[in-house]
């Protein structure tokens, strides 16, 4: 049945992957749901009514993450880019960019699976963490135990370039073209 497969995603993602501010909507949308219900008399709360709207929020919500997450990407990319090289003609930064983050719709993913923009910004996130250069506004908005969890689903060939990197063994230039020879980011 569709509705029990609707249901059955719903607390999926709440009980596995929600983040805390996601989990405090959900319990205070519960909560109000159950105050309205309460006061209207002795009818049973729909679970199956409230479960299918809140999919349809998360639904929406995802979609618009998933293009603010693609958005932040290329966006970070063209700034590494014009921080190593300020004199970039727009046409060659465009092309740069294009090569190390797919188009949204693409569905190019790296060898273990994650999107190569994805991985890009994790890399970049990871990096930033490692070396101090993370602001603790940024730190605060990552879940316990995300830097393991970054560690853990990095393909070895990267995990390798960031200890080399992190422990200065080799420089930036070689570290991002090590990351783009990469065979997590072929196509």
């Amino acid at each position: 049945m569709a509705t029990n497969s609707t249901v059955t995603e719903i607390l999926e993602y709440i009980l596995n992957r929600a983040s805390r501010y996601e989990l405090e909507l959900v319990g205070e949308a519960l909560r109000k749901r159950l105050e309205r219900e309460s006061g209207l008399g002795a009818r049973l709360v729909d679970v199956e009514n409230i479960a299918r709207s809140m999919a349809d929020g998360i639904k929406k919500q995802m979609s618009i993450g998933a293009d603010s997450v693609h958005q932040m990407s290329r966006r970070l990319v063209a700034d590494m880019i014009r921080k190593e090289n300020p004199d970039i003609s727009e046409a060659e930064l465009q092309k740069l960019i294009d090569m190390f983050v797919s188009d949204r719709g693409a569905g190019r993913a790296s060898a273990g699976g994650i999107p190569r923009d994805m991985l890009l910004t994790m890399i970049t996130q990871f990096l930033d963490y490692s070396t101090g250069e993370m602001s603790e506004a940024d730190k605060k908005q990552f879940p316990a135990g995300w830097y393991n969890k970054y560690w853990e689903a990095f393909p070895v060939d990267i995990q390798d370039l960031i200890r080399d990197y992190i422990h200065g063994r080799i420089g930036k230039n070689q570290f991002w073209k090590g990351i783009r020879e990469s065979p997590a980011m072929m196509k």
